[in-house]
Parts: C-alpha cells; sequence; structure tokens
C-alpha cells in the first residue's frame, strides 16, 4: 500500500456550505457512467451527513468557515485510524479524467490537481473532525483508491446524530417578524437602536388566535414581540436581557392549532430531522439503482427505528421511490416556471446617434480565448497569450500588455510576444501610472489569518517596493501620480488614505478619498458632509450627489453613466448635461467589458452585436461617434486594452 500523490489547502472556503471534489475535465475522458442519477445535482439531495460522491464529484457537508483539506491517491486501500475522526463515510467514485481537485458549487476548480494513476472506478473514503482550538472550521481527509467494486455507500463512524432533533415550530407559528425579534434581543445580531423596542413589527403578524392562546395580545411592535416569546417560551429572561431557551417547547403541544398550520409545522419539523440523512439515503438508492432495504440501519448508522420515519420523508420529497427490489433514487424535478410576463414601456429616447466607422482599439484586446490581439499595419496579429484563467482588466505598459487575471500575479505580454507572470500579485483591481511605467496593487490572502500587502511595480526594470503586510482586507490601491502610490484602509467615508513613495513613510491625506486621477492628482472625497472633488489647482469644490460621478482624466470633468436610456451625465464648469449614447452600448462599470478613457476625450463603449463585440467611440470634443467591430479571432466576449493616457492639447 502506498500513497501515489498528496495534495493539502489549509484554507479552503466553500460555497453553500458544501466542500466539492470535482474530477478534471479531459478532452479524451471516459464517457458519463450510463446511470444518470450518480451525475453532480442530478438529484435534489443535499451533500448528506458528512459527504456522498458519484460520477466525477464528492460533496461534503462543511458549513461557511474555512476548512483544512488533505486529498490523497492511494494504490490499494487506504489506511485509517478510526479514532482520529469523528465522522467516516465509504463511497463509489469514478473519475473519467484521472485527476481531481478542489471545486467550487456553482462551478470551476482550483489550480493544483490530484493525479489518482489511472481512471475509471475508485473507493473514496472521507474523514472529518473538528479544527483544533483556535482554529475554525473542520479538518477533512479525502483518500482515494482504485476499486473496481460498486459497493454502495457505507457510513463507518459517526459521533454526530444522523437524525437532528425536530424543530420546535415557532418560526411557522410566529413568523419571521417575530422570530427575528427573538434572535435580537438574545444578542444574536448587531445591537439596533436604543428605539429598536419600539420600532414596529414588519407584516405578516402572527395569527390573533395563536397569541390569544399565549395570554398575550397580537404584537404590533417589538417590544410586544419579546413579551409574546417570553409567553411562548422561546425566550427567557435574563438580568435586564433574554436568552434564547435551549430546549423551547413544541408549538404543536402548547397549541391547537389550525389544520393547515400543523401541517406545515409537521413538514418543518420533518425538514429538520431527515434532511440531511435523507441525502445520505439517496446515495445509498443512487449506487444501487435499486438498492436493498434490509441493510440500511447498519449502513447508514442509524437506529433501527429511525429508518421508516427517514424513508417516508424521503419518498415524501420526492427524494426515492419504492420499487422491486428495494429504492431507487429519483431525478431532480424541473422547475416551474412562476414568471409573469410583465409588459416593460421604456423611455422614449431624445435621440439615438449615429454612428461611422472608425479606427481599431488603440491598445488591442483581449480575446476570449486569452489570446493578446494588437493592430499593426495590415490588421490584427496575436502579440501572446495569457493563460486559461479568469481575466479582469488589461493595461499598455512601456513593456507590453498587463492583464490581471485569478490565481496570483497576472501576466505581461511584452511587446515581443514573450508572456511572463508580473513580479508581484496586484489582485484583480491594478492601478496604472499615465506614463505606462508602474503598475500597483493590493496582494490579499483570504484565509483563517487573512491580510493584505500593497505593491508597486516598476515594469520597466521589474523591481517591486511593497508596504508591510497588515492583518484584514481593508486596503485599497487608487492611483500611482509620479512614481507615488495613492491608497485608502477602507470603503466608508472616513477610511483613512495615504500617498506612499518607496523609501518614504505613508503621507496622510484627507479621509475619504474615493478616486485619484493619474494624469493631474486630482481627487474624489466622500465625506459624512457630502462629495467633494479636489481639483488639480488644489481647490475643494462640492459636487451634486444626484448621481455617481467619477473623475474623467485631466481631473476637470466630471461623468456618470445612465442605463436606460444609454447616456452619459457630464459635469463641467456648468450644471450636468445628459449626452445619449448609441443604442446597445454598454454602461455597466462591471468589469472587464467597462466603458474606459482611450484619450481624455475619447470614451470607449462595449457593444455587443449580431453575436460579435463592437466598440464604440465617444469623442467628445468633436461630439460624434463611431465604431469597430472586433474581427472573429478575438472569440467570445473580448474586452479592450486600456492604453497609456498621455494628456493631448485643445
Amino acid at each position: 500500500m502506498t500513497v501515489t500523490a498528496i495534495f493539502e489547502e489549509g484554507e479552503y472556503l466553500p460555497e453553500y456550505g458544501t466542500l466539492v471534489v470535482r474530477d478534471r475535465y479531459a478532452a479524451d475522458g471516459l464517457e458519463p457512467l450510463d446511470n444518470e442519477l450518480l451525475g453532480e445535482l442530478a438529484t435534489e439531495a443535499l451533500s448528506g451527513t458528512v459527504a456522498t460522491a458519484g460520477d466525477g464529484w464528492v460533496h461534503g457537508k462543511a458549513g461557511d468557515p474555512f476548512q483544512a483539506v488533505r486529498l490523497e491517491a492511494h494504490d490499494a486501500p487506504a489506511p485509517i485510524v478510526l479514532e482520529d475522526w469523528e465522522d467516516v463515510v465509504e463511497s463509489p467514485f469514478r473519475s473519467r479524467s484521472g485527476r481531481v481537485a478542489l471545486g467550487f458549487l456553482t462551478g470551476g476548480e482550483g489550480p493544483e490537481s490530484l493525479e489518482l494513476g489511472g481512471r475509471g472506478m475508485f473507493r473514496v473514503r472521507v474523514s472529518r473532525r473538528t479544527a483544533a482550538d483556535g482554529e475554525e472550521g473542520d479538518v477533512w481527509l479525502v483518500q482515494f483508491w482504485p476499486s473496481d467494486s460498486r459497493e454502495l455507500p457505507r457510513w463507518v463512524r459517526r459521533t454526530r446524530p444522523a437524525i437532528s432533533a425536530p424543530g420546535s415550530g415557532w418560526q411557522e407559528v410566529l413568523g419571521y417578524s417575530v422570530m427575528s425579534a427573538a434572535w435580537t434581543a438574545a444578542g444574536y445580531v448587531p445591537p439596533r437602536s436604543g428605539t429598536w423596542l419600539d420600532d414596529p413589527l414588519f407584516e405578516p403578524l402572527p395569527d390573533e388566535a395563536v397569541c390569544a392562546q399565549l395570554g398575550v395580545p397580537r404584537p404590533e411592535k417589538n417590544r410586544d414581540a419579546v413579551a409574546l416569546l417570553v409567553a411562548a417560551g422561546v425566550l427567557v429572561a435574563d438580568g435586564d436581557g433574554h436568552r434564547l431557551a435551549e430546549h423551547p417547547p413544541f408549538a404543536a403541544e402548547r397549541l391547537d392549532l389550525p389544520d393547515a398550520l400543523a401541517a406545515r409545522v409537521t413538514d418543518a419539523a420533518d425538514r429538520t430531522r431527515y434532511t440531511w440523512a435523507a441525502a445520505d439515503l439517496t446515495s445509498v438508492a443512487a449506487w444501487g439503482d435499486p438498492a436493498p432495504l434490509d441493510d440500511l440501519a447498519e449502513r447508514l448508522l442509524l437506529e433501527p427505528g429511525d429508518v421508516p420515519g427517514l424513508l417516508a420523508h424521503a419518498a415524501a420529497t420526492g427524494l426515492v421511490h419504492r420499487v422491486e427490489g428495494g429504492i431507487a433514487a429519483l431525478p431532480r424535478r424541473k422547475p416551474e416556471s412562476s414568471v409573469v410576463a410583465v409588459p416593460m414601456t421604456l423611455p422614449t429616447r431624445a435621440e439615438n446617434p449615429a454612428t461611422f466607422e472608425g479606427a481599431p482599439p488603440r491598445a488591442g484586446v483581449v480575446g476570449g480565448n486569452g489570446d493578446v490581439v494588437v493592430w499593426r499595419i495590415g490588421g490584427p496579429v496575436v502579440l501572446g497569450h495569457v493563460p486559461d484563467q479568469y481575466r479582469y482588466r488589461a493595461y499598455e505598459t512601456l513593456t507590453g500588455i498587463a492583464v490581471s487575471t485569478s490565481g496570483g500575479p497576472g501576466m505581461l505580454v511584452r511587446w515581443d510576444g514573450i508572456a511572463e507572470r508580473l513580479p508581484a500579485d496586484l489582485g484583480v483591481h491594478p492601478v496604472r501610472s499615465a506614463d505606462g511605467r508602474f503598475l500597483a496593487g493590493v496582494e490579499v490572502h483570504v484565509g483563517r489569518r487573512s491580510w493584505d500587502q500593497p505593491h508597486l511595480v516598476d515594469v520597466t526594470t521589474g523591481e517591486v517596493a511593497s508596504l508591510p503586510r497588515a492583518d484584514g482586507l481593508t486596503r485599497r490601491a487608487l492611483a500611482v501620480v509620479d512614481g507615488a502610490l495613492y491608497y485608502s484602509e477602507g470603503i466608508d467615508v472616513r477610511s483613512r488614505t495615504f500617498r506612499w513613495r518607496p523609501g518614504a513613510d505613508p503621507e496622510p491625506l484627507a479621509p475619504g478619498l474615493w478616486q485619484v486621477d493619474p494624469l493631474s492628482g486630482a481627487a474624489l472625497e466622500r465625506s459624512p458632509d457630502g462629495v467633494f472633488r479636489h481639483g488639480p489647482d488644489g481647490v475643494r469644490r462640492p459636487v451634486p450627489t444626484d448621481r455617481q460621478y467619477e473623475l474623467a482624466p485631466g481631473g476637470e470633468r466630471l461623468y456618470a453613466f445612465q442605463y436606460a436610456p444609454p447616456s452619459v451625465w457630464l459635469l463641467d464648469d456648468g450644471g450636468p448635461d445628459e449626452h445619449p449614447l448609441p443604442e446597445g452600448c454598454d454602461t455597466s462599470t462591471a468589469i472587464p467589458a467597462a466603458p474606459f478613457w482611450e484619450t481624455p476625450s475619447t470614451l470607449v463603449f462595449h457593444h455587443e452585436r449580431g453575436g460579435g463585440t463592437r466598440l464604440v467611440r465617444w469623442h467628445l470634443e468633436a461630439g460624434r461617434f463611431d465604431h469597430f467591430d472586433l474581427p472573429a479571432l478575438t472569440g467570445y466576449r473580448p474586452f479592450a486594452v486600456r492604453p497609456i493616457l498621455r494628456a493631448v492639447s485643445h
């Protein structure tokens, strides 16, 4: 027995409380299993009490905190010391590619893979225990070894009950508004205002007959809700405050409920008791197709008396059904559409400006496949390629095209076509000096001990200057002006802002700076008193707050976008003026296809048109629009490279 490969991740953050190990895609991989019920998310079952597995996937019940995960590949059944783990389950698993990686429930995997040593059928064992004191989440060991046997999943060890205690039913009886008052009064949410007790309750309010049985009037304010909760036994007086009752009475035992409400309480109690164990049962049923009933208690590590109720719940909720020879899993039901078409009347446009054929993008584009395309004499050419990661933004620099990507430092595609990693991780929102010499950004580490660290990179020399790491995730790069990095510590109106030049201490600036113009050093400030512009002349002037204005390059002009109909509002020395855009211009500021300034007086928009991408360029001084349709070689949804901003004369 040999461990053939190991992968460890000490700070895995699951999505929706689900640990995901997913088979890597391979173009020449095996075909899916004939049993479609073993596909990922093929049934409506969750991840189970510990974990479940199928054709190319493993899901574990992880919760929201960071998790420590170790993946192991073995060439034979893997050893384990059961006493070291709180919960252990084994299941068949099939790999189409022969390699797996940690992934995310909504799709995608991490950059590192575990090589399994082959394709086909495996046995996977998932073991879980609570992390050590001072560490959040759980510790996981996921072990794979080849196995032609399709022995059904088996739960080997449990220290936590598979069947949960039923809910008390008060949520269904009293409603969310009243129950939220319980959580607030007991201190489970941030403190409310001093007048919170006298604030009115949100609708719907609990039934008046229910309140009468508890001897309390129907509540109208939070104060009344607290009294009702005490009468119900949900809250207990504790000194000057309240705490949640450790074992509140069951609503159905305290009250004479109408039939419909009693049925809702029963359904909710069953969901609380059986949901996670029903996922275990569904996994067994899917692999058995059908699975026998005679050994379910032993296989699931349940008390025999719990099996009938579990089977009834799983059948009632559409997870399994009885067939000859046992139980079979049911496929996920198609959702019933509840969308009602509502006619919409959009505002009538004052005008729809015409566009004329124009020039290609000045600095090129990043194609959908990661190719960096630039225009040379004779047409577009592929300058280089950025690996297959998510690409956020691209900037022209003095030495090439810099592309910010997911998964660590971005890429620099040099003018000679050589692609290389940037010497520092600048995050997904880097900033660039107006002359294209410097890039800056904040490296972030999200984990049990999160930290961030700003970096300033001179692309002409490759030199990196860095501020010390700091706990938390508060710093944000604003701009690079004359070789100095402007950054903030936070995002609210009181956030501290600094100017830092390598070799010197950070210099405090006005608090609340939100944007700094790299051409002029002008800045926008958000303060408790409003929004202000610090102009290139150093004068602080108020800015209207009717729209989300930003600084245009040069710092003299402010602009804001309007979605429907698409328009740009400009604000300079006079009042704001609306300028209609051609229909279809995308004014969303979400990267990567956000509008950008090609020059200090030229604004460029992306426009999806007929399956391709058109760039629409607005020349502010001339008041005209032109367009350029990107060629097919740029692929699906390319985005433009932001060119070096050079000041222009007017």
